[in-house]
């Protein structure tokens, strides 16, 4: 699961994100748009969001950018959850737009239709670099922060995948059926036209 949030000007987007097979499928979504006249209430949204998802389902692990949830990622610690720091670092940064990009390009990663994933993701830009693709806005006035959400989600699917007795991967979330806001599709983009970094469907 990934976490980006901001309590006044971005938007703010939990990512959750599934083993099916050998795939990585998005299973659920919740984007929040906070304004200076009406800021976020990190407790009364993101916390009570990542605590009710701890406790239906089965989360391997939560991953946050601090530095709008420092308090939160201590009081959740605290609550028992199993969230982690995961700080936009150029090496992190890189990390994510890289993962994101090779799933969507080896047609790795299953997508529900949604129209508010569908614009952000058309708002976000690979950025190529000696050390891979980092993501970024198209303009400075879009919103991308459920497409970071997802990269940061995608990431710690990857790097913490745990194997069952028979060799198979678990299910990171949830552990039982898919509820409401499951998959309906298999498209790669979100219900329709082109992927972020123009790749055919």
């Amino acid at each position: 699961m990934g976490v980006d949030a901001s309590t006044k000007h971005d938007a703010s987007a939990v990512v959750c994100v599934m083993w099916v097979g050998d795939r990585l499928a998005v299973a659920h979504h919740r984007i929040w748009r906070p304004s200076p006249e009406a800021p976020l209430d990190l407790e009364a949204t993101i916390e009570a969001e990542l605590r009710a998802l701890h406790r239906d389902y089965r989360v391997a692990t939560i991953r946050c950018d601090p530095y709008q949830l420092h308090r939160s990622i201590t009081t959740l610690q605290a609550a028992g959850l199993p969230i982690a720091e995961y700080p936009q670092t150029t090496g992190n940064t890189v990390a994510m737009g890289q993962q994101l990009f090779d799933l969507l390009t080896g047609r790795n990663l299953v997508l529900y239709p949604s129209d508010e994933l569908r614009v952000q993701a058309l708002a976000t830009v690979g950025i190529e670099s000696a050390r891979g693709t980092r993501i970024a806005k198209e303009k400075a006035s879009k919103k991308i922060d459920a497409i970071v959400a997802l990269a940061m989600a995608c990431v710690a699917a990857i790097e913490g995948r745990p194997p069952t007795s028979d060799g198979m991967p678990t299910i990171v979330y949830p552990d039982g059926p898919m509820p409401e806001f499951g998959l309906g599709s298999t498209g790669f983009n979100f219900g329709g036209g082109p992927d972020p970094w123009g790749h055919p469907e």
